[in-house]
């Protein structure tokens, strides 16, 4: 449990559009894997949820959520490279895109911003 002076940094956001379900994740990069300079790996999950009738004999339904997209990005900026079209295939809204591309950016570290690096020169 984290106490109160310090904040748990967030590994996951979801989003939720009409029947649609938007999480976007970031892990800390495997120690075997050292094709990248990156700190962390993203995953972009998408599921639908369904109702479905439980049993034949029935008219029980139940809810279930079907994956319709995953995949994985080696950076930050890849993520955000290919977001967009991605979403846009689920999601008609400007707005909506928008404000899941906008959660994604809780996500990143002051330090491992791409802007933020060319902008204080590191």
């Amino acid at each position: 449990m984290a106490s109160k002076g310090k904040q748990k940094k967030l590994d996951f956001v979801k989003a939720i559009h009409d029947d649609y379900t938007f999480i976007i994740a970031k892990h800390p990069r495997y120690g075997w894997m050292h094709h990248s300079e990156e700190e962390y790996i993203y995953f972009l999950y998408i599921t639908r949820s369904q109702k479905r009738f439980v049993d034949n004999r029935t008219a029980n339904v139940g809810e279930y959520n079907i994956l319709c997209f995953q995949n994985f990005f080696s950076s930050y900026e890849n993520l955000m490279n290919v977001i967009e079209p991605v979403l846009s295939e689920y999601i008609l809204d400007n707005k909506k895109l928008f404000q899941i591309a906008m959660l994604c950016e809780e996500l990143i570290e002051p330090n491992e911003d791409p802007l933020h690096k060319k902008a204080s020169g590191e």
